[in-house]
């Protein structure tokens, strides 16, 4: 665990806490993924992560006495690998130790590829209240150049079973995909627009060291290319009447806006714990 100061040391003035949990697992590695996640060859040792994960939490008490958690979010590598037993164990166990507040917003991140309706239905059930959908494209062809584990057709199926299953529910698009056009991109974003979602985040393809698409890069759009898509992506998001309230997110204008991670109102506290723990408080930056 990182060094940190007393509670007592970072004041009272801050209105909340965002919990961030890191579930590291996925089926499969993305090619442009560096993130801290591993593939589940072996399966996901679901009692034996979740009982660590409560060990750094319990840790971190001292720092946190008397703050109220806002909102929870469960990201990864692949969250939704997970049970909705486990989900439930863990959120349990979260509000046993911490404050939540009876309405906080509780998202948990998942892969189509892992999209079943009776698992979406358990997750709701286990507390859960907002799905992620790792969506990234609903054109075939960017689908396998990303690596993803869904096509299309799941793709579509991930969100209808949400849909069906969550008042609040977001969709992640990625742009600037290999061999994409601007028709492409925009493609995109008004197939996710017309599923009408609350939430949905368009996020620029990046080649990060440490991954495969870093070592091999593939045939990216120029830099003039990548900005138009920004601008018309944006453009197209506000005439759906999506707000533009973060850097590659977006929300329905009577939609509430979700508690980001970081959030400029709420301290973040980080659950990760792999061959260790670590935990962030105020002042700290890091990749989750």
């Amino acid at each position: 665990m990182q060094q940190t100061q007393p509670y007592s040391a970072l004041g009272t003035q801050h209105s909340g806490l965002a919990l961030y949990i890191h579930l590291p697992w996925c089926v499969r590695k993305c090619p442009y993924c560096d993130f801290s996640s591993f593939e589940s060859r072996e399966g996901v040792p679901e009692q034996e992560y979740i009982a660590a994960l409560i060990k750094d939490l319990e840790a971190a008490l001292p720092l946190i006495w008397g703050r109220k958690v806002v909102s929870i979010f469960m990201g990864g590598g692949t969250p939704s690998l997970f049970s909705a037993r486990a989900i439930d164990t863990l959120l349990t166990q979260v509000r046993t130790l911490l404050s939540v507040e009876p309405h906080a917003e509780i998202t948990l991140e998942a892969n189509p590829g892992t999209a079943e309706a009776q698992k979406f239905a358990d997750f709701r059930a286990a507390g859960v209240n907002r799905l992620s959908l790792g969506i990234q494209s609903f054109n075939p062809r960017h689908l396998q150049a990303l690596g993803r584990i869904h096509d299309d057709r799941e793709a579509r199926f991930a969100v209808e079973l949400a849909l069906c299953n969550f008042d609040n529910v977001n969709l992640d698009l990625m742009y600037a995909l290999p061999e994409q056009t601007m028709e492409g991109a925009l493609a995109d974003i008004r197939e996710a627009v017309a599923f009408g979602p609350q939430h949905i985040s368009a996020y620029h393809l990046t080649l990060e060291p440490n991954t495969v698409f870093y070592n091999q890069p593939p045939s990216l759009p120029d830099d003039d290319m990548s900005a138009a898509m920004q601008e018309a992506i944006e453009a197209e998001l506000a005439g759906a009447g999506y707000e533009h309230y973060e850097t590659s997110a977006f929300a329905k204008k009577r939609s509430p806006l979700p508690n980001p991670l970081p959030s400029r109102q709420c301290e973040q506290l980080c659950c990760r714990s792999r061959r260790g723990h670590s935990l962030r408080v105020p002042g700290e930056r890091g990749q989750t």
